[in-house]
């Protein structure tokens, strides 16, 4: 039963959220939402695994490889700007059920490209799923989450991506040398879309988005009240009805200075970690690594971000996270340097790679905790879609730019170097992320 109101009893409903402990509601919730985003991981980092048997069987040169790893990322691009603001207006849920389906259907149809075209346009496809999605699962999992556990929720959340990779990986390991590249691409289309019915099963929408939506009477609000013990007369009393933000309210006045240094920050971050993430396993077999230890080290960069991730979540409960994730992104930035001269050392090389995703990746996934801090819930959906959308133009500008600087002959180690640098700029930029006075 919902709780009933007493005198000095928290109102808002987040503040009764913060006073209750977690249900299992919440719990499903912030699971659900790591599946999902360890299928995005999957689905993404699939053509990173794939990509050394794909050049070899079509010949394809650094510079179309580049391309086919950026096309997704573009479309990452595209869905977080365009698609991540629409959640505002239709609701988390919807978004989330929609997006899965389509990044089931492009993933499968992925194993049917017959030529680079039919590639780049597939994972483009793949790529709009995954930048609609990233916002909605965000800001879901931090509107159930209470305040004292959002930061480790959001780590949890974003943790589902690299398992995803791992486990793509694992499979690739298995399925690429027995049924060739696109037996990987029908494993993770089907495991995607197999998830569609349990999300419409089980995935509630944001009791958030329901009161301010003007839907604070509908039964889907009374049950969900309920379900988490709420007391839904006086959050609604506290959460009159409010219309999207349009998009360019969230840089209007005092968001701007904030919410373009919280740009900055995606984008350096993200231009560095795709760069590792697409070419870690192409450049090692290159520089004469078996291609069975190329994929461990691409396993191991997702591993080391995982545990990266967990930490900071963790840690941000006790110390101050903009402190620490500046401490990552430095410590990050020089392990990305340091795989740059250690591709023939392996046992060295694996423990560098681990270090690299803990920091690196850690890092950036720890810019998702500050996004949705920064904006209130009308407009947290659009500020949080921006700035990933922000960031997918650095994951769009590090893979091809890494496939310009091998084309061009630039040492291993150099262009490694080159590209480690915009996590050394984040470290200082993350600081000026931060609410501005008066947030409403």
């Amino acid at each position: 039963m919902p709780a009933s109101t007493t005198a000095g009893a928290p109102a808002t409903l987040q503040a009764q959220l913060d006073a209750r402990p977690v249900s299992a509601l919440q719990w499903r919730v912030i699971g659900l939402c790591w599946l999902v985003n360890a299928l995005d991981g999957f689905d993404l980092l699939a053509i990173s695994f794939a990509a050394p048997a794909i050049a070899s069987a079509w010949q394809l040169d650094p510079q179309t490889l580049g391309l086919v790893f950026s096309s997704g990322l573009l479309g990452m691009t595209a869905g977080s700007l365009v698609l991540g603001p629409a959640a505002d207006r239709i609701g988390r849920r919807r978004m989330i059920l929609l997006a899965t389906t389509v990044l089931g259907a492009s993933t499968l149809a992925t194993a049917a490209a017959t030529d680079v075209t039919q590639l780049v346009v597939l994972r483009a496809c793949t790529g709009v799923a995954i930048g609609a999605l990233l916002p909605s699962l965000n800001t879901l999992v931090a509107e159930y989450a209470p305040d004292r556990r959002r930061n480790l929720a959001i780590s949890f959340m974003h943790l589902g991506y690299p398992v995803g990779g791992m486990a793509g990986g694992f499979l690739a390991a298995q399925l690429i040398p027995a049924a060739g590249w696109p037996a990987l691409f029908v494993a993770g289309g089907l495991f995607t879309l197999a998830v569609v019915p349990i999300l419409l099963l089980c995935l509630p929408e944001s009791l958030h988005y329901l009161l301010r939506s003007g839907r604070a009477d509908s039964p889907a609000a009374a049950h969900l009240a309920g379900r988490l013990g709420l007391d839904l007369t006086a959050a609604t009393a506290h959460a009159a009805p409010t219309p999207a933000t349009p998009v360019r309210e969230v840089l209007r006045g005092r968001w701007m200075a904030p919410g373009l240094a919280l740009w900055a920050c995606f984008f350096l971050g993200n231009l560095t970690l795709y760069f590792v993430l697409n070419w870690t396993p192409t450049v090692l077999v290159e520089a004469g690594l078996p291609q069975a230890q190329a994929i461990r080290a691409g396993l191991l960069l997702n591993l080391g971000g995982g545990l990266g991730m967990l930490t900071l979540g963790y840690l941000s409960a006790r110390w101050s996270m903009h402190g620490m994730m500046s401490a990552f992104f430095v410590v990050g930035g020089a392990l990305v340097m340091a795989l740059g001269q250690l591709s023939q050392v392996a046992g060295v090389l694996f423990a560098c790679t681990v270090l690299a995703g803990f920091f690196s990746l850690g890092a950036l996934i720890g810019l998702y905790s500050l996004a949705a801090r920064l904006y209130p819930d009308t407009r947290r959906a659009t500020g949080v879609g921006l700035a990933i959308g922000a960031g997918r133009f650095g994951a769009i500008a590090g893979p091809y730019a890494g496939g310009l600087l091998i084309a061009l002959g630039w040492p291993m180690g150099h262009y490694f170097a080159l590209l480690a640098l915009p996590l050394l700029a984040a470290a200082v930029i993350v600081w000026r992320v931060r609410p501005p006075a008066g947030r409403d």
